[in-house]
């Protein structure tokens, strides 16, 4: 029997298969052709990711605007005049009795912090506390009253911080206090209304007969003070120098005595030789109150 192999029979079926070959590889050609279109398969590598887009540059800063410059404000029409401005002076720095805004007093001011005074004596307040509202004139009408009633016929006003100062003249005392009788008591003449002083007292003692003499000053006021440590020097003195008022400004009369307000009694005693200047007594040998009640201020003060 003859082998498949043997080359007449190799040879036939050879060329029996072959179309069948070529057919074979003309369709596997056609799927490897093909085979990028297929998905791919599980466990394939995924392909690489695409590379991002550069980010777009940075939009340039926003030119510089100008700020819009302020209109001119428009000129007053011809027929109208310029708007009148309201400005107040400024209070004065130490006070001075009045309140701010307002011109100051047409008065001397007292010297101030006072000079150490001989003796002192608080007035009581509810003495002067009368009527529903008081004010610094229904007080000082109240020590006018009470002068009077005393016998002092001289008085001067001086202006203090938020308030006012009022001096008596001069009069000739005892040790004790006391006035001398009648006459004697002024014999150290009272100087001029409107010119009362320590300058004018010190100046007409220096022609008085010897003995001791009094000078009493009422402070009224709600600011914080203390005496001065020293007596009245000849400069403090000639600050004082006689220009005192006879009544009270409006200005200051018309302040409310408020919660705050208190007044004193400053009693300046002094001495004078039978030669050389008078001296100032410190202190004095009788309280402020005995120096009011014998001089017969403080019983009218209580009463009034």
């Amino acid at each position: 029997m003859p082998s498949l192999y043997s080359p007449p029979g190799f040879t036939r079926r050879f060329w029996r298969f072959l179309p069948a070959l070529l057919a074979l590889f003309w369709l596997t050609a056609c799927q490897q052709s093909r085979a990028p279109d297929l998905p791919a398969t599980a466990g394939a590598e995924p392909p690489p990711p695409a590379a991002a887009p550069a980010p777009p540059p940075p939009p340039p800063p926003p030119a510089a605007v100008e700020a819009p410059r302020p209109m001119p404000a428009p000129a007053p029409a011809p027929d109208k005049p310029p708007p009148k401005t309201s400005a107040k002076p400024p209070a004065a720095a130490n006070g001075g009795g009045h309140t701010a805004g307002e011109a100051p007093p047409s008065i001397p001011q007292f010297d101030w912090p006072p000079p150490k005074a001989s003796a002192q004596q608080a007035i009581p307040d509810k003495w002067l506390r009368t009527g529903a509202a008081p004010t610094l004139a229904s007080v000082a009408d109240k020590f006018e009253k009470s002068l009077k009633l005393a016998g002092y016929a001289q008085r001067s006003y001086y202006s203090v911080p938020r308030g006012f100062a009022l001096a008596t003249q001069f009069e000739q005392i005892r040790a004790d206090g006391t006035p001398l009788p009648g006459d004697d008591r002024w014999k150290v003449g009272p100087p001029r209304v409107g010119n009362l002083s320590l300058l004018a007292f010190i100046q007409a003692l220096a022609h008085a007969p010897a003995g001791t003499y009094r000078a009493i000053v009422f402070v009224v006021t709600d600011a914080p003070w203390v005496q001065s440590p020293s007596a009245p020097s000849e400069a403090q003195i000639m600050a004082w120098a006689g220009s005192g008022a006879a009544s009270l400004p409006a200005a200051i009369g018309q302040l409310p005595y408020g919660e705050g307000y208190r007044a004193h009694a400053l009693i300046y005693e002094f001495r004078k030789g039978n030669s050389g200047p008078a001296e100032s007594i410190l202190p004095s040998a009788v309280s402020g109150e005995t120096h009011l009640e014998r001089g017969g201020i403080w019983t009218p003060l209580s009463i009034l």
